[in-house]
């Protein structure tokens, strides 16, 4: 594994292609999406090696958090200004899922941080310089329900609440956090105070991406300074109070933006059982219990489940890169995506997660009943999957509606998250 860290702190990125340009154009984009990319894959292994730990200890081990930041991952969507790359989301979403072939935790810590840092960055000018000046590799948190109180006071707002499923909770050093403002009760994501001034109850018990640590936090009465608080309906307006308009990434369409990055880790975590399950096939010893078939790969049955199951992910990545393209575009022409389009991605989305099931219970269905064995990483990857394509901005159930009344011109609201 390389531990070599690109540097976007020059004028020069050094990396494996020496003069990489880290520019806001598509061709920058895309060196620079292939230099991470490289970097992500080169930690596959070292994640794999470690998931089982991860999901016992139920928390990132340090020397992955370490691995993670020598490789520059954290900082990719940090602005170039601080020392960041300002990655699009599609480099984003191709380094995320990337992640996730190693572990599914892992990967779910690095979209919550690179996904929350994008949101700071909207931000005014002070609360960048707060959280990003000294630290480009900092690491996010982020927690919307609506489970606090605020009160005005002289130069801000002290809030008190539990936000539970927060998660990267365990490894942030900051946190957004959804406070209802005295205000209008406005929703607003502050950027509150240092992880070490909020308290975590431990309330992660579940089956599923154990490792991603996502505890309840607590605040007592904590003081939030008026210029990181920025009610969400500002951002999801694109009225952002930063002042470098050119910085193209932060252009991207907010809701969209924070909904399609969920699912950067189910896509990993898909590719993943197909990984697991081709390198159990390719040792040869596999046999069809109760026939004659002495090694799977010699199936037509098996050979149909693994197409079918590697068409599902081609089918689901396809759909997501082309919403992350066209987000992308939409910022660089400066033009708002259309309701009917939001939707369309919302909708699509949902589907997209639904595939990723049905290709991983094909995967299962060739590995057979020692897919469940605890000696077999399919099954952990098989139950961090499930649990994470149910994250509430992957379902498909309502989208699906948002979606068909949409296509006949019914645009009454079921959702503010579209």
């Amino acid at each position: 594994m390389s531990g070599e860290r690109l540097d976007p702190g020059t004028e020069k990125v050094a990396s494996d292609k020496p003069g990489l340009q880290p520019e806001n154009t598509a061709q920058g984009q895309k060196e620079l999406r292939a230099a991470l990319m490289a970097k992500a894959s080169a930690l596959v292994p070292l994640l794999r090696a470690k998931a089982a730990e991860t999901e016992r200890e139920r928390r990132i081990p340090g020397d992955i958090l370490a691995a993670i930041d020598s490789a520059g991952l954290f900082r990719m969507r940090t602005p170039k200004r601080f020392g960041g790359f300002e990655a699009d989301l599609r480099t984003y979403m191709d380094v995320v899922a990337e992640l996730g072939r190693g572990c599914g935790s892992a990967s779910w810590v690095a979209f919550i941080s690179t996904a929350t840092v994008w949101i700071a960055a909207l931000f005014g000018d002070e609360a960048q310089r707060d959280v990003f000046e000294g630290n480009p590799d900092v690491r996010f948190m982020d927690a919307l329900s609506m489970t606090s109180r605020a009160r005005a006071v002289d130069g801000g707002y002290v809030i008190d609440g539990k936000w539970p499923y927060a998660s990267n909770c365990l490894h942030a050093h900051w946190a957004v956090l959804a406070v209802p403002l005295p205000v209008d009760g406005a929703a607003a994501p502050g950027i509150v105070v240092p992880m070490s001034d909020l308290k975590i109850e431990d309330t992660w018990r579940v089956v599923g991406m154990r490792g991603k640590g996502s505890q309840t936090v607590i605040a007592q009465d904590i003081f939030v300074p008026a210029h990181r608080a920025l009610p969400v309906e500002v951002l999801a307006k694109g009225q952002s109070p930063r002042s470098n308009r050119e910085e193209l990434v932060y252009r991207e369409a907010f809701m969209p933006t924070a909904i399609i990055a969920v699912a950067a880790p189910v896509l990993g975590l898909a590719q993943a059982a197909m990984d697991l399950t081709l390198e159990r096939l390719d040792k040869g010893s596999k046999p069809i219990v109760y026939s004659f078939y002495d090694d799977a790969r010699k199936s037509p049955s098996v050979q149909m489940e693994l197409a079918q199951a590697s068409t599902l992910i081609e089918t689901a990545m396809l759909h997501i890169r082309r919403w992350c393209d066209d987000i992308t575009e939409a910022a660089r022409a400066g033009e708002e995506l259309p309701f009917v389009k939001r939707a369309q991605m919302r909708m699509e989305l949902g589907y997209a997660m639904r595939c990723c099931r049905e290709a991983v219970d094909l995967l299962l269905n060739v590995q057979g009943a020692g897919a469940f064995a605890e000696s077999n990483p399919i099954q952990r990857v098989w139950r961090d999957l499930e649990m994470a394509s149910r994250h509430g901005f992957l379902s498909a159930q309502v989208p699906h509606e948002i979606y068909g009344r949409a296509l006949v011109g019914n645009f009454e609201p079921l959702s503010a998250f579209v």
